[in-house]
């Protein structure tokens, strides 16, 4: 069944839309990630720009634009992977600042493009590869976006990581897109605004679901802790926890963790926090879970009572390790027990 001319129309210009009213409401947004958010909000208006570009060139009588529209949309194109490379690093490092001669040089290609809009033809860009070059470039942004993801996956929250994989996916679903069909062929022109309506669709959803992406936590925004020393702590507390069994020490206290540390505990609960996204108890009973795991899938405990791993594991009480077994994996011991069994 084909979609009429109207809906197809309709259809790929929502997502544009609802791009330039994402990027306006960002600006709007004072407390917290403003630098992260800035850039979020220039990466939409110019995904924007370029979807408003092949919207009006696809419905457009005999597929002409004015030079100005085509060279802004295609200008804009240069700056959508530079954007998102700068956006994903403010976002991870609480102390990122805008460079001019560090980051803005990333953006050059683009504001050459859009001061030259007025003299610039479509010959420029289709019959001397401007077009494919400004695709192709797109290319190079991307291992060093999954590399930043890949590398600080253990440092987000998990509605952070899934904003993370989302909005990284739906970038390169839609550059795809693009390059499927004018490289390749292969997939219809129109196909891309469609994709880029789907994409920005789930992402309203998720920011309006979870605000806290574009907000940093209030209590952490005076912070005494530089990013370096917070890094450093996590990086201590990781190889602490994974050298022995203290986990499993259900007397184990905030302030007994961060003698061995050799840190005050206030550095400590904010580096869990900010770094793991839970409080003390659930960071801890997060990694006596995981220990439970293994010995759930040891052969040597499968007939032990689930008691008996709740207390290994390092719980002193059945109920709360129940509890917090379920907050972990979404399933009861007795049920992970059964599963296993039946691999």
């Amino acid at each position: 069944m084909k979609m009429s001319f109207e809906m197809l129309l309709v259809t790929s210009c929502i997502g544009a839309f609802q791009s330039i009213f994402f990027g306006v409401y960002l600006f709007t947004v004072r407390k917290g990630r403003t630098i992260a958010n800035v850039l979020l909000a220039l990466l939409l208006i110019a995904f924007a720009i370029r979807i408003f570009k092949s919207v009006g060139y696809y419905f457009s009588d005999g597929h002409v634009i004015p030079n100005v529209l085509m060279n802004f949309g295609f200008g804009t194109n240069l700056a959508i992977m530079p954007l998102l490379w700068l956006y994903l690093n403010a976002f991870v490092n609480k102390e990122y600042r805008f460079s001019w001669r560090r980051d803005f040089i990333q953006l050059v290609p683009c504001v050459i493009a859009l001061l030259l809009s007025p003299f610039l033809t479509d010959y420029f860009w289709m019959n001397q590869n401007g077009y494919t070059i400004s695709l192709l470039s797109m290319l190079v942004y991307l291992p060093f976006c999954v590399h930043l993801i890949i590398k600080h996956q253990s440092c987000l929250s998990k509605i952070q990581r899934l904003w993370f994989i989302s909005l990284m996916s739906g970038v390169t679903v839609v550059w795809f897109g693009y390059l499927g069909n004018f490289v390749f062929g292969i997939v219809p022109y129109i196909a891309s605004p469609v994709l880029f309506t789907l994409v920005i669709c789930f992402l309203s959803f998720l920011a309006l679901k979870e605000s806290s992406i574009f907000t940093r936590e209030a209590k952490y925004q005076s912070s005494s802790y530089t990013q370096a020393q917070i890094d450093v702590c996590y990086s201590q507390l990781q190889q602490l926890l994974s050298q022995g069994q203290l986990s499993r020490d259900p007397g184990l206290t905030l302030p007994k963790l961060a003698g061995k540390l050799m840190v005050t505990s206030n550095l400590l609960s904010e580096t869990i926090n900010r770094k793991a996204g839970l409080n003390f108890p659930d960071f801890i009973n997060s990694h006596r879970i995981s220990d439970a795991k293994a010995l759930f899938e040891n052969p040597a405990y499968d007939h032990q009572k689930i008691a008996t791993i709740a207390f290994e594991s390092g719980f002193n009480s059945l109920s709360v390790f129940n509890s917090a077994f379920k907050k972990f994996t979404s399933t009861t011991p007795s049920a992970f027990r059964r599963s296993l069994r039946r691999l």
